[in-house]
């Protein structure tokens, strides 16, 4: 039995209609995907398009570039790599000028690498910083994923919920590694990646243990108590550390802050005394010598206070 003509052109233009709207809504969710795809990736990375963006985008291809994205993440900064060159280039330059008028250029530019030096000792300052205080929250850390995983719940969920409860910086880590779970990375890649973020001996025995009992199983709970102790017995003896070499630390500082006042208080008593000194090769000598010995003596208290529990 055949149907009437406008029964089958009613179906027909029922079937394009309904095609149209499906290929329109199928395209719509297309270019909504692709506008909060490129709205994550720019929020991710700082892209933009305008010219700050456009300059630290071209930083961060460079080798140079990608070791301080890497720093500066691992600090906790929101900085732009861009701003922290233009800002090493912009304080070594007024050192160089100011330093090298009121003394002399020799000094100046002494003056514009400690300037360098100590932009990039505190982004380095500020990471250690960070790290100590993710290392603080490890004991927690292994508790949350114990009393997860001794609930039934999977490795990736434990990490969700450690993201939740954790205050910073391990929860804004473990974001960035549920983050990278949730886009199908491996358990054990992310907790590879988390290690690298933040290197230390114990988060390196705490990613070891997640990582063995998900190849091989295992008692995860007992062990992540286990480690959430001596992880605790461990955060006390660097805190007892840290406090017996408080007067060497206060030692360290104090040494490059009379260095720096002294050379300015002889150029008070005597003006033109170093400019004279550093025009001439005996004087160019001695500042050498008397440079090299301090530098040597900041890098043994250095040492000296640097204590790998």
């Amino acid at each position: 039995m055949s149907l009437p003509l406008p029964a089958i052109l009613a179906t027909l233009a029922a079937t394009l209609a309904l095609a149209t709207w499906g290929a329109a809504d199928l395209l719509a969710g297309w270019s909504r995907r692709r506008r909060l795809l490129a709205r994550s990736v720019a929020s991710a990375d700082g892209s933009g398009t305008g010219l700050a963006d456009r300059l630290d985008r071209a930083l961060r291809g460079t080798v140079l570039g990608k070791a301080l994205a890497r720093r500066l993440a691992a600090a906790g900064m929101r900085w732009r790599v861009s701003t922290l060159l233009l800002t090493l280039v912009g304080g070594a330059t007024a050192a160089v000028v100011l330093v090298g008028t009121w003394v002399a250029p020799l000094f100046g530019v002494v003056a514009a690498v400690g300037v360098v030096m100590g932009v990039l000792s505190f982004v380095r300052r500020r990471e250690r910083r960070r790290n100590e205080e993710f290392i603080a929250q490890l004991p927690e850390l292994a508790r949350v994923l114990s009393n997860a995983t001794h609930a039934g719940l999977v490795m990736r969920t434990a990490l969700q919920i450690a993201a939740d409860e954790l205050a910073d910086p391990a929860g804004e880590e473990l974001r960035k590694t549920s983050d990278a779970l949730r886009l199908g990375q491996p358990v054990e890649a992310a907790l590879r990646d988390l290690g690298d973020r933040l290197p230390s001996r114990e988060l390196g025995v705490l990613v070891s243990t997640l990582v063995v009992s998900a190849r091989a199983g295992g008692s995860l709970v007992t062990a992540l108590r286990t480690i959430a102790g001596t992880l605790e017995e461990r955060k006390e003896t660097r805190r007892e550390v840290r406090t017996i070499m408080g007067e060497a630390v206060v030692t360290n500082w104090a040494i490059g802050i009379l260095s720096v006042a002294g050379v300015a208080l002889i150029n008070f008593m005597q003006p033109g005394a170093l400019r004279t000194m550093s025009e001439r090769l005996p004087g160019q000598i001695i500042l050498a010598i008397a440079a090299g010995l301090f530098v040597v003596g900041l890098v043994i208290i250095g040492r000296i206070t640097r204590i790998d529990v």
